[in-house]
């Protein structure tokens, strides 16, 4: 798990002050106790933050923890396979844009912000489009008490199989270039029992290099093949019930059938 920074805790600031700087390293010591040891923020709020904190007293083990738990940027691959859903839609606190937080919001992570008297909540509240969506905050020992175990306990259901066999699962492709090549990996992958069929496929993707394109909270799954020139692509239906089961089958398909060009 990785924390995400919220920017607007440091927005319009010179300085911070040595209460809030030791608030924030005793926070990474009771994240270090749940095995979570990397905040992602943004390259220019890294180098502003550091900046702040550079000229504490004991600065060279404040440098050590900060380079220790300050990983940019934002984006990672988790964030990466998400960035459709921050993109997409409108994300603001107090009618100002929000990237941290978003990402938290989108990751069902925590954001980590400065403690001062505007972010010490254990929740905020976004505003995503018209939607109001509560976040999870981080900025003293006590908020990572409150979530963290609440985040790791949450139990991964169960992934459910499909009931079809194999020849009962439709491959619905395209009549277009690649038709032959993807119909010969879709029988392949039909034979996951995490996969109920091929329900299209994709236009071509030249530029895209990942294997996992899209992951969707209705189950699909957008898969690219890498290997081939034009970059062909397919739409697969799985068993998926959420985002978070979803992800997890695109693990497996990925692992599986992600390097067999």
């Amino acid at each position: 798990m990785e924390l995400f920074f919220n920017e607007l805790s440091i927005s319009g600031k010179e300085n911070i002050g040595s209460e809030s700087v030791l608030s924030l390293i005793n926070v990474y010591r009771a994240l270090r106790k749940y095995n979570i040891t990397t905040c992602r923020i943004d390259s220019g709020d890294n180098l502003k933050l550091f900046r702040m904190i550079q000229n504490m007293p004991d600065s060279l083990n404040i440098k050590n923890f900060y380079f220790s738990f300050f990983r940019p940027p934002y984006e990672s691959a988790n964030v990466e396979q998400e960035q459709d859903e921050y993109y997409c839609h409108n994300w603001s606190y107090n009618e100002r844009p929000c990237i941290g937080l978003a990402l938290a919001s989108i990751l069902n992570s925590a954001g980590l912000s400065i403690c001062e008297n505007d972010w010490n909540a254990a929740f905020v509240h976004l505003r995503k489009d018209d939607d109001i969506k509560t976040v999870r905050n981080i900025c003293t020992e006590e908020h990572v008490d409150i979530h963290i175990p609440q985040l790791q306990s949450e139990k991964e259901s169960e992934l459910v199989e499909t009931d079809l066999q194999i020849e009962d699962k439709k491959i619905a492709l395209r009549h277009d270039h690649g038709m032959a090549v993807l119909t010969e990996f879709s029988k392949r992958l039909i034979r996951c029992p995490y996969v109920i069929g091929i329900v299209n496929s994709l236009p071509f993707n030249p530029s895209e290099r990942k294997f996992i394109r899209k992951v969707r909270d209705d189950g699909l799954i957008e898969i690219v093949l890498p290997w081939t020139d034009q970059k062909y692509g397919v739409v697969v239906k799985t068993t998926g019930r959420n985002i978070k089961e979803t992800k997890r089958i695109s693990e497996i398909l990925s692992e599986r059938y992600g390097n067999i060009g």
